[in-house]
């Protein structure tokens, strides 16, 4: 009996959370879709910062390698960040080094930069 309460609460839990209420608590570090365009293009944030994306229903983020970015290709970075079309979400900047994303239906067009400073 105490097992099936404590898994009821464990699913009422995670069903009561939604995307909607992760809200950034500043808006330094925030990035849309605007037309085929990320914006900001280049996003420079310190350590431990965390990154807000918020995106059209149209656009995907993809993280990918300074080699795909430069040529065009879309194909994900293992273990890279991901958000799906119209997702919003968030990731933490815990390691100095710079991400290279990209929409996938987009390219060339579409991509961007954040560095990690």
């Amino acid at each position: 009996m105490k097992y099936l309460y404590l898994a009821s609460l464990t699913t009422l839990a995670l069903l009561s959370c939604s995307k909607e209420e992760i809200k950034p608590a500043t808006t330094d570090n925030i990035i849309i879709t605007n037309g085929y365009n990320f914006e900001p293009s280049l996003l420079t944030c310190n350590l431990g910062d965390t990154i807000y994306f918020e995106l059209e229903s149209n656009h995907n983020a993809i993280e990918v390698t300074e080699e795909n970015y430069n040529s065009n290709s879309s194909s994900p970075l293992i273990d890279g960040f991901q958000f799906g079309f119209g997702d919003s979400g968030f990731i933490v900047a815990n390691e100095y080094k710079t991400y290279y994303y990209v929409c996938a239906p987009h390219l060339p067009q579409m991509k961007a930069i954040i560095v990690v400073e």
